[in-house]
Formats: structure tokens, sequence, C-alpha cells
């Protein structure tokens, strides 16, 4: 840019501009790679999980199936007289919510697995601590629990 243009629009000159746009760079850069690091992490834990992978081929298949169910009935809407329109964009529309929904299971299936797996962990660390008090756990019957706590009908 010409110093002209840097005083009339008041932007800083070019050599400032570049030193701060790489340090945003590579902050950005810094975060995605933290988030990337995260989500690798977290693929590699549900790699033990069997069964994921066909619930996210079944949830691609529905999405896509939708979407070009979505993009035909746009088409057919676009032909159509007004008065007949409407019930099929409104159909359309919900073509994409089917669409949305399918997308959004496969990231709601995922973090529940996560939620199962970190509960899970707890318990077993948590599990070490409780054997102590499992011993004195007492073993009763139906009919010896229903005695104690129905005391009168003996």
């Amino acid at each position: 840019m010409t110093k002209r243009l840097e005083e009339e629009f008041n932007l800083p000159h070019m050599d400032e501009f570049d030193a701060v746009s790489k340090e945003q760079a590579q902050t950005q850069l810094q975060t995605v790679e933290d988030a990337l690091s995260v989500s690798e992490k977290i693929n590699m834990a549900l790699a033990e999980v069997r069964g994921m992978e066909v619930h996210d081929s079944e949830m691609d298949n529905i999405a896509v199936q939708a979407v070009e169910s979505y993009e035909q009935l746009m088409s057919l809407g676009m032909n159509m007289t007004d008065m007949a329109a409407g019930p099929v964009f409104s159909n359309a529309a919900a073509m994409l919510k089917i669409a949305l929904e399918a997308k959004d299971s496969k990231t709601t299936r995922k973090l529940k697995q996560i939620d199962l797996m970190l509960k899970k962990a707890r318990l077993d660390q948590q599990g070490g601590n409780t054997e102590d008090s499992a011993s004195n756990i007492t073993a009763m019957d139906r009919n010896e629990l229903l005695k104690m706590l129905n005391p009168k009908k003996d």
C-alpha cells in the first residue's frame, strides 16, 4: 500500500501489519493444533468401542439421502405453482432437519460414549478404595429382607 492510503484509512504501516498478523496466525495455529490433538485423543479412545463405525456410516447414509431428497423437492417446488409448492417446500425443510439430526446423532453418541468411559474410569479409580468396606456386606435373600422390612406380619 502507499503512504497516502495508509493515512487516508488510518491503517498501520504494512511492516507493522505483517508482524501483528503473523502473531495472530501463530496463536490461531496453536489453538487449532491443540484442538486437533484433543480430537485425535478422543478418536483413539473411541477406536476401542465396537459398533461406532456402523452407527456413523448409517447416519452418514441417512444424511446423504435426506440432502438428496431435499434437493429433489426444492427443484420440484420451483417448477410448481405457488399454491402447490408450499407443502413441497415444507417437506424439503423436513428433509434438511432429518439430515441435521443424523449428523447430530453421531456427535451425541460419541459424547455419550466418552461420558460413559470417563464414568467407568472414575469408578475404576474409586474401586480400589471401596474394597475394604465391601468385606462387611452380608448376603440375604428376598424373603429375609421382606421380614426385616415388615416385622408386623410375623
